[in-house]
């Protein structure tokens, strides 16, 4: 029984052999970017948002469609992005033969210095030095890249902007106006704009910005009880093991159905087991686990607490005791003292702002599922 390896994995992205459900998703997010769509996919951080463009991109490439990913937030300004983005979308449409031609009109526009390993297809783009330099007025060539090698190079590509709800940060809004300028041209290439944070993708998508009804909205639920229950028996069972129905709930709800956080705690789960040489796994061991969990992070929750307003402590006490359904009651407003509904709703937005809560099907939940057992252990 020792040795083998765990089939849990969070904290990266999931393959296609490791992925749950998700079907009418990916099934729909394949067909829109191979059509050529534009679409903005939101969800909570910790959703799978990721793993999802990820194995789409991956089923993409096996019908030939040329795929570009980029995370936004990984890059620390504008001009940074923009090397990145003509270096992945370059990378992408190659071998060099097929594009050398564009590529030197397009080296004639912008002026960058390019390099191009011919031997492992690796480029590299700088499009200017120093702090004093404004990457706006090359920008729209930039984003027009895709569209002019798809059809230079008769090609289809797909390309997704991961957490682009940062891109406001980069040159205000003006940004967003050249995106949406060159990518609405851009019949070839299918886009998908991804975001973790709903409440400000949603506010780059209202009336008065670039993006309102620039393309089909896709938002991101919460993986069902019963697709995670056949998924976390099937691959104990594949092993030697079992877990029972009430194991299962516990760990389902303790998570909050949070596929980071599920993965997380089975995955720990799995290594309990194995350590032990347990085949059957009851409740009781959920609980030892989860313990051990919360225990692990007790000094991070504890800093956390502590830079917390009073307000805000009791407000999430009372989302740990009592849930969201019930937080701006009278009652549960007089048990926790937290004064009137409007305090309770300042205190759950600067929550949200700290990222310490987020909101889904319109209600409030903890992004990390394990801080308010830590509450509740803390306050018992």
């Amino acid at each position: 029984m020792r040795g083998q390896e765990n089939p849990f994995v969070f904290g990266e992205i999931i393959d296609d052999t490791n992925f749950v459900d998700r079907t009418e998703e990916l099934n729909s997010l394949v067909r829109d970017l191979a059509d050529g769509q534009k679409i903005f996919l939101l969800s909570p951080r910790r959703f799978g948002k990721s793993s999802l463009v990820a194995v789409a991109l991956l089923k993409l490439k096996k019908r030939h469609i040329h795929t570009v990913n980029l995370t936004v937030s990984s890059y620390s300004s504008y001009a940074q992005f923009l090397e990145k983005f003509a270096e992945k979308v370059l990378r992408a449409a190659g071998p060099w033969d097929r594009v050398k031609d564009w590529i030197t009109r397009f080296g004639k526009q912008v002026k960058p210095d390019i390099n191009y390993n011919l031997s492992t297809g690796e480029v590299n783009v700088s499009l200017g030095k120093g702090a004093g330099f404004d990457p706006a007025p090359i920008a729209p060539d930039v984003f027009a890249l895709p569209g002019e090698l798809s059809k230079k190079a008769e090609i289809r590509m797909a390309i997704c902007l991961d957490e682009f709800q940062q891109i406001s940060q980069f040159n205000g809004g003006s940004v967003e106006n050249v995106i949406r300028n060159q990518v609405q041209e851009q019949r070839e290439v299918g886009y998908v704009f991804a975001g973790s944070q709903p409440s400000l993708m949603q506010e780059m998508l209202s009336a008065k910005r670039p993006f309102h009804k620039a393309g089909p909205q896709m938002f991101l639920d919460k993986i069902s009880a019963e697709a995670w229950t056949e998924f976390i028996r099937g691959q104990f069972r594949r092993r030697g093991r079992t877990i029972d129905a009430e194991a299962l709930t516990k760990l389902l709800t303790t998570a909050d159905l949070i596929p980071y956080d599920v993965q997380r705690i089975a995955h720990e789960l799995w290594d309990y087991a194995e350590l032990g040489d347990k085949r059957a796994l009851t409740a009781d061991d959920v609980n030892t686990v989860i313990n051990k969990l919360v225990s692990a992070q007790s000094t991070y929750y504890e800093l956390l607490w502590e830079q917390l307003s009073p307000r805000q402590r009791a407000t999430l006490q009372a989302l740990a005791y009592r849930g969201a359904a019930e937080l701006y009651s009278q009652t549960v407003r007089e048990e926790f003292r937290l004064g009137p509904a409007s305090s309770v709703q300042k205190a759950l937005q600067s929550l949200d702002s700290q990222d310490i809560l987020d909101r889904y099907r319109g209600e409030y939940f903890f992004l990390d599922p394990l801080l308010p057992a830590w509450i509740r252990a803390k306050t018992a």
